[in-house]
């Protein structure tokens, strides 16, 4: 067993959840950022903050500003230090612990084994620079087509991330008339077994024995 010492605390502020106010006309973006104003309006040197994925609501860059610039605030407070822990899939802000002394990096450790993850719900120190959103994805039940897609996708922008060349206008095409023997690794195996085939010079044996091959192939996939 391990445990902490936190000291006493007198508020607990959370900004947890995406929720819009519709009797107020009010955004999902416009309710956190008026909750998230409501916290550093109201902080004290003993309260404990938790904050979740704050600035996801907006654009990338717009989330990054807002979220960086809160985490600077929390830690420069001129009067008060709150205990914060504030979660975010802003790689980014990784970079603010080598800026910052008092903020420490932690990520859930995650194990992967070809293409599937497992998250260990282990907490390990340092940033992460990976988000596993698309594995989430599959795990949910996500068509194959979609993952697929969004693999493709996910390495252009990254590629050209690095060229500092990201433009979205220039991401290739989705093949929208996919086959069925394209979409599934499987049939492809299947349809390489098939291809060459001559139908009309097929000895009754031969074609048992193809079959045989086919059905074998299939009770891998399974």
């Amino acid at each position: 067993m391990q445990s902490a010492t936190i000291g006493l605390i007198d508020k607990v502020f959370t900004r947890v959840g995406a929720s819009d106010n519709i009797s107020k006309g009010e955004s999902t973006f416009m309710t956190e950022m008026t909750e998230t104003a409501s916290i550093l309006n109201n902080l004290s040197d003993r309260s404990l903050v938790l904050m979740d994925e704050i600035g996801r609501g907006t654009s990338t860059y717009d989330g990054i500003s807002i979220a960086w610039s809160i985490v600077e605030y929390l830690h420069n407070h001129s009067k008060v230090r709150s205990k914060t822990l504030f979660a975010t899939h802003y790689h980014e802000l990784n970079h603010l612990s080598a800026k910052l002394k008092r903020v420490k990096n932690f990520n859930v450790t995650v194990k992967e084994f070809e293409d599937k993850i497992l998250f260990i719900r282990k907490l390990q120190p340092g940033g992460s620079e990976h988000s596993f959103g698309i594995n989430v994805a599959q795990m949910a039940g996500m068509p194959k087509k979609v993952i697929k897609r969004a693999c493709d996708v996910m390495k252009y922008l990254e590629k050209n991330k690095l060229k500092n060349q990201l433009d979205t206008k220039s991401i290739p095409e989705s093949d929208l008339h996919l086959s069925l023997f394209e979409a599934e690794p499987t049939f492809i195996e299947i349809k390489n077994a098939l291809k060459n085939l001559d139908i009309n010079t097929l000895s009754p044996i031969e074609a048992l024995l193809k079959i045989n091959e086919i059905q074998k192939i299939l009770q891998k996939k399974r």
